[in-house]
């Protein structure tokens, strides 16, 4: 893994390619534009030289500055108005000719004043996590191709409640989860067997956050303990070092997926609950994921991790078939 340093180059770096790129498409556009209505280049050139105009009136008449700006902002929105006309007219749409960005908040700059926006946040933990990257996992795995019917409508008598209406109520949860993110401080536990949609659910709740601006690192256990020990362990000093812990501790969301698949040791009981702890502390909210019954999570982990668990998440039991299975066989 690179360190932190050496990331934050290469994030800087894709921005500058970002915005060249957004400046090259605009100029794509523009010259299509000035090609079939050469008119709005006229118009774009005049409206170019207003402020030109606007700096010599002040110094040569500075008392009827004034009243030549008044005169020159009907000017400049008269050729504004005559331009979308002409846009429209030639079927091109109002905003052809601006800027498109991939964030409108820091026009694809990594930074809102001298803060660091979101998306390069997000950015950097993107590129230094392989696993964190989910952005084309989730174009598959998201809530509008979650598949309530491969899941059976007929009641578990265990349970009380079949599967669909169990998963019906779960998705809800979920769906409300990300609506109402940053104002519910909430945590939840997904649990069951394998194959019932805890990891495509985990999915598209980091794809509802993500395109909201949300910063979502997403591990699996097995993975995040490894990091942790790289870290933990590790002879580099501060400077050379991933920060992997602190990005742990900053993200908006955690999830850690299939939690109970790493090798349990005093060193995994210990990290897991100084993550739980300083997250519920910090009041910011993790997702986590298990095949692992509650009794189980109770005798694989100390009773610091399980009180951590039972006292502050939201638990959700995934029941049924495996639907992995269901979706084979639908499909052919």
């Amino acid at each position: 893994m690179l360190n932190k340093t050496a990331i934050y180059k290469e994030v800087i770096k894709n921005f500058d390619m970002q915005r060249t790129s957004d400046k090259a498409d605009l100029n794509k556009r523009r010259k299509t534009v000035y090609k079939a209505v050469p008119r709005i280049e006229e118009i774009d050139n005049e409206i170019n030289l207003t402020g030109i105009k606007i700096a010599k009136q002040i110094m040569s008449s500075p008392d009827e500055s004034g009243k030549f700006v008044i005169e020159l902002k009907n000017e400049l929105n008269s050729l504004k108005t005559e331009k979308n006309n002409l846009l429209k007219a030639n079927n091109f749409p109002k905003d052809y000719l601006e800027m498109r960005y991939r964030c409108e908040k820091c026009k694809d700059t990594g930074f809102i004043g001298n803060k660091e926006c979101s998306c390069f946040t997000q950015m950097l933990v993107d590129k230094a996590y392989s696993n964190s990257n989910i952005r084309e996992i989730a174009k598959k795995e998201n809530f509008d191709n979650f598949n309530i019917n491969l899941y059976s409508p007929v009641i578990k008598e265990k349970e009380g409640i079949s599967p669909r209406e169990n998963i019906q109520r779960i998705l809800a949860v979920c769906v409300d989860f990300t609506k109402n993110f940053g104002c519910k401080k909430e945590n939840l536990l997904f649990y069951g067997k394998p194959g019932l949609g805890k990891t495509f659910l985990c999915s598209s709740i980091a794809k509802e956050l993500l395109d909201k601006g949300v910063t979502v690192l997403y591990l699996t256990a097995p993975e995040m303990f490894r990091q942790l020990e790289d870290e933990k362990f590790s002879r580099k000093d501060e400077y050379e070092k991933s920060g992997f812990l602190d990005d742990m501790m900053s993200v908006d969301l955690l999830i850690i997926d299939d939690l109970g698949t790493e090798f349990p040791t005093a060193f995994t009981n210990s990290e897991l609950f100084d993550i739980l702890n300083t997250r519920m502390i910090s009041k910011k909210p993790v997702i986590v994921s298990t095949n692992l019954e509650i009794s189980d999570i109770q005798g694989h982990y100390s009773d610091r991790v399980t009180s951590r668990i039972i006292g502050v998440y939201r638990f959700l039991k995934f029941i049924g078939d495996d639907i992995r299975v269901e979706k084979r066989f639908s499909s052919k």
